[in-house]
């Protein structure tokens, strides 16, 4: 703003040549002419000098992509891996491979103490051969003692029966021939031909015949009920020497002992290299005693925080890196995602949008599910066990106007963003302009934006909350 020189201010028609002031003017004087210069300078700034033209950030909009992802640390595993194990107690005798050696299906990794193993098989089976032995001449001998009284019973044959059916068929006839005669001299009595003494004698003659009878009778069904019995017993010993002879357990004892003993004998179920051995000589035999793994054939596994699995799945692309591939980035795609959730302290990085990362690492105390990576191109580098950190690709779009979530207006019931269009001649004069548009795809920090005018090369304000459609602005930088 101008200074204002006071000795050059003349009242129009007013003259002070040749006038001479003849005192100071006083302090009223001074003071009102100080507030009359302030309130002309003031209205000057404001309403007769120009104001300056806000300057503001803008982004020139041009297409690019929108890229959401899960930032992960990993390891690499194999996804061929068996675990040589054995049950036995027996000391670990020898040896034969070492971690890193090559090993094929069937091959000798290491041996057992078999030595006791192999004097209680060779008596366990004298014994058996003894047990069987006696078996069979018990089974023969209870077969016979069988099929004999079972020819007997069947052909009626035995000889207690016999003799008690003949002596039962002896008492009838003695009985019928003592009922007649007791018949006919009971008639006689009653004729009085006979006295009662006679008749008695008679009566007496017949119930001894008629007591013979039922004795008969009893010994015939005791002889049965003797031979029932006995054909029992001998069908009951052949069963059980049956029983017996077909009883293998020590023979079945004795198969387990021969497996135990090529247990003994530690082998590779599958081809691949040794990557752990456990077995050491003199210790006991049980456990896992080595590892195999396919390290041609690697997988990486990877935990998830329950807030991006429901992001998370199978067929997404993933980047993988490792610390001995450098910046290397290698392709890859999730295989699988747990069902369940496993309790323990995962780490896990925060997520990733476009061309700008932000990323905290830390351990987690939540549920963590565990994901497995496919890795398409390996390299000779990448070892298993070595930790990746891997980049879960879990949307993607490309070819789109994109713009900071800070750029856009927030209205009631629509969403638009603030443009610079360029106004007059003069360089560098621009006027705010509000566009409508529609947003699709949103990442962390950027937005899809689609509608009518938006188009490569328009400036798009940064910060629209200090502005409003209409206002003339300067780009900065321009």
């Amino acid at each position: 703003m101008p200074k204002l020189d006071i000795k050059k201010l003349k009242p129009k028609g007013i003259s002070l040549k040749g006038m001479k002031l003849k005192k100071k003017p006083s302090k009223k004087i001074i003071l009102i002419c100080t507030i009359f210069i302030i309130v002309g300078a003031i209205i000057i700034g404001k309403f007769i000098m120009p104001k300056p033209v806000p300057q503001v950030k803008c982004t020139v909009l041009s297409k690019g992509k929108i890229v959401n992802s899960v930032n992960v640390l990993g390891e690499i595993k194999s996804k061929e891996s068996t675990n040589i194990y054995s049950n036995l107690n027996n000391p670990v005798q020898e040896v034969k491979v070492k971690e890193g050696d090559r090993v094929k299906a069937g091959d000798i990794l290491a041996m057992l103490d078999s030595n006791g193993l192999e004097k209680d098989i060779e008596q366990a089976t004298a014994t058996a051969d003894a047990t069987e032995a006696n078996a069979k001449t018990q089974l023969d001998l209870a077969q016979k003692e069988y099929n004999d009284e079972l020819n007997l019973y069947n052909n009626n044959s035995n000889a207690d029966i016999k003799n008690a059916e003949e002596t039962l068929s002896l008492a009838q006839i003695t009985l019928d021939d003592k009922a007649k005669i007791y018949d006919k001299n009971k008639a006689l009595f009653n004729a009085q031909a006979i006295s009662e003494s006679d008749l008695n004698k008679i009566k007496i003659d017949y119930d001894t015949a008629k007591s013979d009878y039922e004795k008969a009778v009893t010994a015939l069904e005791n002889a049965k009920v003797k031979v029932d019995q006995a054909l029992n017993k001998a069908k009951s010993d052949y069963e059980t020497a049956q029983t017996n002879y077909n009883n293998k357990s020590q023979r079945i004892a004795i198969e387990k002992q021969k497996q135990q003993l090529d247990d003994c004998t530690i082998k590779a179920t599958s081809d691949g290299i040794i990557t752990n051995v456990n077995a050491v000589v003199g210790n006991p035999g049980n456990g896992v005693l080595f590892q195999i793994e396919n390290l041609d054939n690697i997988e990486i596994t990877v935990p998830i925080k329950e807030v991006d699995i429901a992001n998370v799945k199978v067929g997404q692309k993933a980047e993988i890196k490792t610390d001995a591939t450098g910046d290397k980035t290698f392709p890859g795609e999730i295989e699988s995602v747990s069902p369940s959730a496993r309790k323990e302290g995962i780490t896990v990085s925060a997520s990733q949008s476009g061309n700008t990362q932000s990323q905290s690492q830390g351990t987690s105390s939540d549920a963590g599910f565990e994901a497995k990576v496919k890795v398409d191109n390996t390299d000779e580098n990448m070892k298993v066990g070595m930790s990746t950190r891997v980049n879960i690709i879990t949307n993607e779009k490309s070819d789109i106007y994109t713009v900071s979530s800070d750029s856009i207006v927030e209205n009631e019931d629509s969403k638009s963003i603030y443009v610079a269009e360029r106004s007059g001649e003069k360089a560098n004069q621009y006027i705010i302009k509000e566009l409508p548009i529609d947003t699709g795809l949103e990442s962390d920090f950027n937005v899809e934006i689609s509608g009518e005018g938006i188009s490569d090369g328009i400036f798009v304000i940064d910060d629209p909350s200090t502005h409003k459609p209409g206002e003339k602005v300067q780009i900065k930088g321009r």
